[in-house]
């Protein structure tokens, strides 16, 4: 007879996959995002394309990896976490949710600076929000903006 309150291995094992696949969807988006901006910035090119949204992911990817981590440790101990397992558990929960939140607004101030110091400026047309997801496109010149804006009506 089966344990009404156990979730089947199937079930176990999609979950599982699942939270991995977002953890690593999370750090790539961050990581890739990431690396075009500073990219960008450092090699001075006309165009530097900051994607406010994909900070937000690395929060979310470390309360996921911490998700796998647990699933994995109580798949392999078969138990549950001890009273001390879990306040450490709840606290780096906590922390991402933090991170979550408040490293996209610190990120884009840093960007901000570093953009307004090496000559750029946003180009409102170009740069958009909707909800917490925030494209910010920072440009050398006029110029640059306004062939985007054209090349985007096109």
């Amino acid at each position: 007879m089966k344990d009404k309150g156990v979730p089947s291995i199937m079930v176990k094992l999609t979950s599982f996959l699942f939270f991995i696949l977002f953890t690593v969807a999370c750090y790539l988006w961050f990581i890739v995002s990431s690396y075009d901006t500073f990219n960008s910035l450092f090699s001075e090119e006309l165009v530097v394309d900051f994607s406010k949204g994909a900070m937000y992911a690395l929060g979310a990817g470390t309360a996921s990896l911490l998700i796998v981590f647990i699933a994995a440790y109580q798949s392999i101990k078969k138990c549950d976490l001890s009273k001390k397992q879990e306040g450490i558990v709840v606290k780096v929960l906590i922390l991402s949710i933090v991170l979550m939140f408040v490293f996209p607004i610190i990120v884009h101030f840093a960007v901000n600076k570093m953009t307004v110091a090496k000559g750029y400026y946003e180009c409102e047309e170009m740069s958009y929000q909707w909800l917490l997801y925030r494209k910010i496109v920072y440009v050398k010149n006029d110029v640059v903006c306004s062939n985007l804006i054209r090349d985007k009506e096109i």
